[in-house]
């Protein structure tokens, strides 16, 4: 069995085009996407990276964007299909397969590699690919999208970012819209809230070399230890507070296990404005 994952051990944050110390890009999932983009998004069941050929890699999105419409229809038939977001599209996997039901079909991603690599895999530009160096999707207006979709993302993403882009996610659905997002319950140790003494140390040094650090300290680390994927979640109670919070109100939360631990639940969660 593969499961999609998305994420990565290291978390180094470049910021040489940032205004601000939000922005960030992951240099390990641009060094992933030079290097196996295709095998980085769609993992072995042991997390290792795969080998894929670019049409069954496709067909894999087809399907997946066939079964979200066919969940969206069932759920709520008469949302809009003008716009979708693909939030933490990789290479444009689904986002080239929902172009088929939307009106529009946009995708976003941290790491330039995978954006630029979408783009080239999209000669016929049915798609429009965002590259998002922030910690929040303030590059789309409130309300841009009639229906968004992130699955096997947020639970590579740390917690605390989490929180941050779940309110985003609603922010940016059109009132009357859909959201689907799917999400482990609590899963891993969050690095950072592990080691407070470096959290205060961080607080001392200028960000520039915080930033010089973490960009060093993914280019020592090899494609074996860049591959190496960490799965985190939030738990259930927790997304529905953060949901409720943005404004939004649960269509649906349904068992999903696609994140590939047995001893966690995980869930989709549907949402509308």
């Amino acid at each position: 069995m593969i499961q999609a994952r998305r994420g990565a051990r290291c978390y180094a944050t470049p910021q040489q085009v940032m205004k601000t110390r939000w922005r960030r890009l992951s240099p390990a999932w641009d060094a992933l996407g030079r290097a196996n983009a295709f095998g980085a998004v769609l993992t072995r069941a042991d997390g290792e990276l795969g080998s894929w050929q670019c049409d069954e890699f496709f067909a894999t999105g087809v399907a997946d964007a066939e079964r979200f419409v066919a969940d969206l229809t069932a759920l709520a038939p008469t949302v809009s299909r003008a716009r979708v977001l693909d939030f933490g599209c990789g290479v444009g996997r689904v986002t080239h397969a929902l172009a088929a039901y939307f009106g529009e079909a946009v995708g976003v991603d941290v790491a330039a590699s995978m954006i630029e690599r979408a783009r080239a895999l999209d000669p016929e530009r049915r798609c429009s690919f965002v590259l998002n160096h922030a910690r929040d999707l303030t590059c789309f207006e409130s309300g841009a999208f009639t229906v968004v979709y992130s699955r096997l993302v947020l639970q590579h993403i740390r917690p605390a970012l989490v929180r941050r882009y779940v309110p985003e996610l609603v922010r940016v659905l059109a009132p009357g819209g859909v959201l689907m997002f799917q999400l482990p319950d609590a899963i891993g140790v969050d690095p950072e809230r592990g080691a407070p003494f470096l959290r205060r140390l961080k607080r001392l040094v200028p960000w520039s070399v915080v930033v010089g650090w973490r960009l060093l300290k993914c280019r020592l680390s090899g494609p074996t230890e860049v591959s190496q994927m960490t799965m985190f979640g939030l738990p259930a109670a927790d997304v529905l507070a953060l949901i409720a919070g943005a404004g939004g109100r649960v269509l649906d939360v349904r068992a999903d296990d696609s994140h590939g631990c047995d001893r966690v639940r995980g869930f989709e969660y549907w949402v509308t404005r």
